[in-house]
């Protein structure tokens, strides 16, 4: 939890150095600006999956259906992680190509959707190894009069999980009992369990493919309404 709290806070605080430094530079200070609001924004995200746990669990938790562009949802979302996969010393790649969604103005609960990418985006940096990669990629899959169905893809090189571990994966508070992954990867263990809530309530499908010391894939599936 603390370092999952930590990490915005950091990206907020070096933002405000190199602004403070940058005084002279208007499009550089514009550019800390922009980065400490969706470092802040993330910060705010990470409050509001430990607050809003007990309401996923319980199931009060109802999800918004307001109109919303997804590729600047996917642009604010990337940013941050980019953020954080460089600072950890990772490569980030986004597969996002404009070619593969042909449908961007969608109705639903953005804020629940960035929730669901910011965990397991977040979990794949944290997860991984210096000099390793993560890479995230969104595919509308199909559609109707009314519906379009988009798959979003997180797989990294990270340390992975093991067939056992899997069948728990998604409970609350849960990370496997590895001596080198408790000593060196700290986390809640909150953020699949709220990923896998969030699919449930859009009446989606996750699914994950991972193996011990080689990496993790999880790949999400979610119908959405789309704006006319």
């Amino acid at each position: 939890m603390s370092h999952d709290i930590r990490t915005p806070i950091n990206v907020i605080r070096g933002m405000v150095n190199i602004g403070r430094h940058s005084l002279d530079k208007p499009e550089k200070v514009e550019e800390c600006l922009n980065k400490i609001m969706l470092a802040s924004g993330f910060l705010l995200d990470l409050v509001n999956n430990v607050l809003n746990m007990n309401k996923l669990e319980s199931g009060g938790v109802v999800l918004e259906h307001k109109p919303f562009d997804l590729y600047q949802l996917l642009e604010e979302t990337n940013t941050v992680a980019e953020m954080q996969a460089i600072e950890h010393g990772l490569s980030y790649v986004w597969d996002v190509e404009h070619s593969h969604i042909e449908h961007r103005h969608l109705i639903g609960s953005a804020t629940h959707l960035k929730q669901i990418l910011m965990n397991l985006t977040n979990n794949a940096i944290k997860y991984n190894r210096h000099g390793g990669k993560v890479a995230v990629s969104c595919r509308e899959l199909a559609h109707d009069d009314h519906i379009a169905t988009f798959t979003f893809i997180c797989a990294d090189t990270g340390i992975g999980m093991s067939q056992e571990f899997q069948a728990h994966a998604y409970e609350p508070f849960t990370q496997e009992g590895r001596n080198d992954a408790r000593t060196h990867y700290d986390g809640s263990g909150l953020g699949l369990s709220i990923v896998k809530h969030i699919v449930n309530f859009y009446h989606g499908t996750i699914h994950v493919t991972s193996e011990l010391d080689k990496g993790t894939e999880f790949t999400v599936t979610i119908p959405l309404d789309m704006h006319k």
